[in-house]
């Protein structure tokens, strides 16, 4: 069929096999046969995680207030000005900003926790 068609070369792929067909100037067909590993496909790339570190020594506070429920908890959605708790040095309350985009996998601080500058609060899978 090839030596009788205009077609000069026909390579076929599955997945551990490749077949090539080249047909050369004498009419003959090139039969070449590779079979190797199956295709491998990249994993997916997970969105990188971002660290919501204390800015400030003090303790920290995951509600707003004492006796209400957490400002954040695993599996929340944040936004870059979403407070995620509160640190409180020398009778100042500061807040918390997440600071960047995403979900919370991970609540690293407890709440009436004393922290240090740059300590890791929160663990955050970003949208990109």
């Amino acid at each position: 069929m090839v030596q009788e068609s205009d077609v000069r070369e026909l390579e076929l792929e599955e997945v551990e096999v490749r077949l090539k067909l080249h047909r050369s100037p004498l009419e003959r067909p090139d039969l070449s046969l590779e079979v190797g590993a199956p295709a491998e496909f990249p994993e997916p790339i997970e969105p990188p995680l971002a660290i919501v570190r204390a800015s400030i020594v003090g303790t920290f506070y995951r509600a707003g207030k004492p006796g209400m429920a957490p400002l954040v908890t695993e599996g929340s959605l944040v936004e870059e000005s979403t407070v995620i708790g509160i640190i409180e040095a020398l009778q100042v309350l500061t807040d918390v900003e997440a600071d960047c985009s995403g979900v919370v996998t991970a609540v690293l601080a407890t709440d009436g926790q004393p922290v240090e500058y740059n300590q890791p609060l929160l663990e955050v899978r970003t949208n990109g």
